[in-house]
């Protein structure tokens, strides 16, 4: 039986803890709200650094993560549309959910694997914090966040591929999903396009599952199973 630590239980997140418990893994999820489901949940007050850390601590080790944990807007801060709209605290907040939960998450792990361990490591980012990609403009603290997450998965690939050559680590573009993330802008999607989180999760395990192996540690993918350029 694998064990699977799942953090975040927004629509991807707990998809994705349901579906990889249904499928008979060991899941232990992550969370600031509480969860019941046929697996065990743990509550955060925050997504801070000492909290996550502290609660891994009681945690099994893992054969798979998944951080699942993003933010896009608040109601105090909805997606900025031009530089005036820059601000400290939107940048510090979507650092924090955007970067610095899996920041977290690799520094508690790398002082605790072996050179032999064979884990998983696949974060939720975005096609937006594509720097090569990026034609559009705006949304400057959500691109920059997720790019930074990207610069930190290739970044830890590199130095995993020498300490750790049987673990891997990726980002991963979902796709646009029904969930709190976003409903605000749904309604200017073609039809088709807006995933359930059901359909989200199958896709994003079945990434994990084929496409991120050491051999292709610190790469992009996109739901469909595609590189995403950095």
């Amino acid at each position: 039986m694998a064990t699977s630590w799942v953090l975040g239980s927004g629509g991807i997140g707990l998809a994705v803890a349901q579906a990889l418990s249904n499928q008979g893994d060991e899941v232990h999820l992550l969370s600031r709200r509480h969860v019941e489901d046929n697996f065990s949940t743990y509550q955060l007050a925050g997504w801070h650094w000492a909290s996550i850390q502290a609660s891994l601590k009681t945690l099994p080790q893992p054969d798979k993560i998944i951080i699942a944990t993003g933010m896009l807007w608040t109601d105090e801060h909805p997606p900025e549309k031009r530089l005036e709209d820059l601000n400290e605290s939107r940048f510090l907040e979507a650092f924090t959910a955007n970067t610095l939960i899996t920041a977290a998450v690799i520094e508690y792990l790398t002082e605790r694997m072996k050179r032999n361990t064979p884990l998983k490591l696949l974060t939720v980012s975005a096609k937006v914090g594509s720097i090569s990609d990026n034609k559009l403009g705006g949304w400057y603290a959500y691109r920059v966040s997720k790019a930074a997450l990207n610069m930190l998965v290739k970044t830890t690939a590199i130095e995993w591929q020498r300490r750790y050559p049987m673990s891997a680590i990726a980002s991963y573009h979902p796709g646009t999903t029904d969930s709190t993330l976003s409903q605000p802008f749904q309604a200017r999607l073609p039809e088709g396009q807006l995933k359930t989180p059901q359909d989200a999760a199958a896709c994003l395990i079945s990434v994990l599952d084929k496409q991120v192996t050491p051999e292709q540690s610190g790469r992009f993918w996109h739901w469909d199973g595609s590189e995403i350029s950095w």
